[in-house]
Formats: C-alpha cells, sequence, structure tokens
C-alpha cells in the first residue's frame, strides 16, 4: 500500500530520537561534570546562583528569574552544558525581550544536543515579543530541547518564530515531558515538523495548552499545536488562527505515529494543505486515538481532506464533532478523507462538503475498518462518487449510522443518499432521509 507522507515522518523521528540519545551516550558524562561543577557541595548551605534573583532550586524556594538578563543567562547556562536536572526554575514577573533575536534555551544542532531536563514554572507571567530565527542553534522555540522536563503557567504572547525543521514557539522538540497550562499568540514558520507550541514530541505531551495565530511550513508535519508526535498525548488543548503547510497539515497536531487528543478543540480555524489535511490531524500513521474533540472552521486541501483527519491507517475516533467547511478535489469527507484501518464511533458532521471524487459526509474514500453509529447532516457536493456518509466504499464497514443532508452530483450518476459508489464494502443497519440531486 502506498502511505504518502509517512516516510518524511518517520526519518523525522528517528533523526529526533538519535539526537536525544546522543545527548545520553556521547555527552553525558562531560554534561554531568558540568552539572555537579555548578551544584552546591554537599553538606554546606545552598546559595544562589548569581544568574538568579532568589532561590536554591527547590521545589519550595525554586530559582527565581525577573529579569531579561537573568533569562538570558539562564539559557546560557543550558546551553553550555548545565541541564537543572532536579532543579525547580520559575519566572517572578513579566519580561519583555527586547533583542533582536532570542537564542533558545538549550540546543540540537550538528554539533551535538543540550536539553534543559528541570522544571520551569512560568507562573502565571507573560514574556513578550520572543523573537527566534533559525541559525546556528538549528531548531528552534523558548527552549531547544526538553528531555524528562515539565514546562508548566507560561505565558508568550506575539512571538515570531521562524526556523527549518523541530519549530515550535515553546520548544523546538521535547523527549518525556510535559508542557502544561500554558498560552500562545504570534506566528511560527518553518520547513518540516512545525508546531504553535513544539515542532516535535516523542513521549510525554500537552496539557490545557492553546496557541492562536499563524503556523505555516513548507514542507510536511504542520500543525496548530504540535508538527509531528510519537507516543504522546495532547489534552484539553485548543487552536485558533490558520495553519498552512504541504502534506500531513493538521489543526492541533500534523502527524502522528502514535498517540492521541483527548476533549481538544479547533476554534475558527482556516487548515490547509495539499496532502494529508485535516482539522484536528493530518496524517495517522501507526496508530492514534481521537476522543471528544471537535473542529469549526474551514479545511482547504487537495488529496484527503477531513474534518477531523485527514487520512488514518489506524487508531480510534471517537465522539467527534465536525462543523464548517471541507473543501477538497480527491478523498474528502466530514470526518476522514481517506480511511484505511481502526473506527470512528459516535462522531457527527455538520459541515458543507465539497470536492470533485470520493466526496462523502463522514468519509471520502473508505477502504477498511469500521464507521458505527456516526451521523451527517451537512450538505455534500461532488462529481464522481459523492454519498451522503461514504464517498466510495471500497472495504470495511458502515453500520448503523444516519445521513440527513442533503447529496449532490454534478458529473455522473454516481451519487447516493448513503454511499456513491460500492466496490466491496460492507453496509449495515444506515439510513438516509436527505435529498439526493444528480445536476
Amino acid at each position: 500500500m502506498n502511505r504518502p507522507g509517512r516516510s518524511l515522518i518517520v526519518i523525522i523521528s528517528v533523526l529526533f530520537a538519535a539526537s536525544l540519545f546522543s545527548l545520553s551516550f556521547a555527552a553525558g558524562a562531560e554534561a554531568a561534570k558540568r552539572v555537579r561543577r555548578a551544584s552546591v557541595g554537599e553538606g554546606r548551605a545552598a546559595k544562589t546562583p548569581p544568574i538568579f534573583a532568589s532561590g536554591a532550586g527547590t521545589e519550595k524556594s525554586p530559582y527565581v528569574i525577573r529579569t531579561v538578563t537573568q533569562l538570558s543567562a539562564f539559557a546560557q547556562s543550558v546551553s553550555s552544558g548545565n541541564s537543572y536536572s532536579g532543579k525547580f526554575v520559575k519566572l517572578g514577573g513579566d519580561i519583555e525581550i527586547t533583542s533582536a533575536r532570542w537564542v533558545p534555551i538549550g540546543f540540537s544542532n550538528k554539533n551535538g544536543t543540550q536539553a534543559f531536563r528541570g522544571s520551569f514554572d512560568g507562573g502565571g507571567c507573560t514574556i513578550w515579543n520572543l523573537r527566534v530565527s533559525n541559525g546556528y542553534w538549528g531548531s528552534v522555540g523558548f527552549f531547544g530541547a526538553l528531555e524528562g522536563a515539565t514546562i508548566a503557567n507560561l505565558n508568550l504572547q506575539s512571538v515570531e518564530i521562524v526556523g527549518e525543521a523541530n519549530v515550535g514557539a515553546v520548544a523546538a522538540f521535547m523527549k518525556n515531558s510535559v508542557i502544561k497550562n500554558c498560552a500562545i499568540s504570534g506566528s511560527v514558520e518553518g520547513l518540516s515538523s512545525v508546531g504553535g507550541i513544539v515542532g516535535s514530541v516523542l513521549g510525554g505531551g500537552l496539557e490545557y495548552c492553546g496557541f492562536s495565530g499563524n503556523v505555516r511550513g513548507e514542507g510536511a508535519a504542520i500543525g496548530g499545536l504540535v508538527g509531528t508526535m510519537d507516543q504522546a498525548v495532547v489534552r484539553f488543548c485548543y487552536a485558533k488562527g490558520t495553519v498552512g503547510g504541504n502534506g500531513d497539515v493538521g489543526g492541533i497536531v500534523g502527524g502522528i505515529l502514535s498517540g492521541g487528543l483527548l476533549n481538544c478543540r479547533a476554534e475558527g480555524l482556516t487548515v490547509r494543505g495539499e496532502q494529508n489535511t485535516g482539522g484536528l490531524v493530518g496524517n495517522i500513521l501507526d496508530g492514534g486515538d481521537i476522543d471528544k474533540s471537535s473542529f469549526n472552521g474551514q479545511v482547504l486541501g487537495r488529496t484527503n481532506a477531513g474534518g477531523l483527519v485527514g487520512r488514518t491507517l489506524a487508531g480510534a475516533l471517537t465522539q467527534g464533532d465536525v462543523s464548517g467547511t471541507v473543501q477538497g478535489v480527491v478523498h474528502v469527507g466530514g470526518i476522514v478523507g481517506e480511511f484505511a484501518g481502526g473506527s470512528v464511533t459516535s462522531c457527527a458532521s455538520s459541515a458543507s462538503i465539497i470536492g470533485s471524487s470520493a466526496v462523502g459526509g463522514l468519509v471520502g474514500y473508505l477502504h477498511g475498518g469500521l464507521v458505527d453509529r456516526s451521523n451527517n447532516s451537512g450538505t455534500v457536493k461532488g462529481g464522481e462518487a459523492v454519498g451522503g456518509l461514504v464517498g466510495i466504499l471500497d472495504a470495511g464497514e458502515l453500520s448503523a449510522s444516519k445521513n440527513t443532508g442533503s447529496v449532490i452530483g454534478y458529473l455522473s450518476t454516481r451519487s447516493g443518499g448513503l454511499v456513491g459508489l460500492d466496490t466491496g464494502g460492507t453496509l449495515v443497519d444506515s439510513v438516509s432521509v436527505g435529498q439526493v440531486i444528480q445536476r
């Protein structure tokens, strides 16, 4: 089976994992020496390092940052070898960054990786006018790299982030880390693995975070919150604004190798892409579950455009809701554009669905898996193989589902209230009461 977009996502994730493991094995000994040199000697009273305003680096007495000078010194400290593993750092007030370019906290580039491994608490404070551009530092973000870290209660407003691969406002990439209770606004641009909050995620996830603004990538794996994700979960998060890219473009996550979304929403979002474009996720490969999540806005794609997911090979989509418009050329669906495996259960679309070929109220092209107890109430318009629920039913099963929307076919007689073209799938206990119009 041809799986466009898979190779690039897998290569990005492998390179991402390899760069982080090189930290642990190749540079671990040297980093450990540096951390020991920066640590307080055993049995002596803890002292505040000169780069901080106060604190001992403990949970009860975290290192406190109050000025942009201290914040820059902290960034340099991490990039110079202090990972702050087991340490706690906290913002003590709002900070406006007035320099032309921010140097990320930690880095990953051709010369190696130095990740932040501690806990960073924004304290509900705001950092204004963060500007990061690609250069020597490689992958870019407020943090260059996170490993085993926690970032919480941080607001980044009016960000301008420009990079290449692995680009995000909070972090370029992270491994086994958590970002929670963070709010971001501004613009993020790059080539591949570009996200409003994180470029690439391997393990861990995001909780109660939101992004408002514009995310744009010239390549693949472009997401409103995360570019590419593996073994991670995004829960109770939202995205607003616009997301645009070439392949694997999603309102929340561009590409998922494994992991999922829970209680996420895209509000008034416009998502544009060429291949595998989804309101929430562009492409799900080895398995990704989406539960109790919704999309409201516009999905504008070409091949594989869906209200929730552009293309999925495995995973479970449950209690999803779509409203607005989903428009594409080939394989266009209210829930999924191309569905090859897994399940769609108790999902609903009221969106207007527009396409040329294989256009369905729920799924454009169904060739594997199960669509069960799901409903369409929006108008479906297309040229060839236009169905109230499924455009082309080639394999898999459509069960106990209902269409109440109008179906309008323009180019052929292959239009139906349930299925536009059935070439070998299974249709069970489903009904359509919507009008079918052939023009």
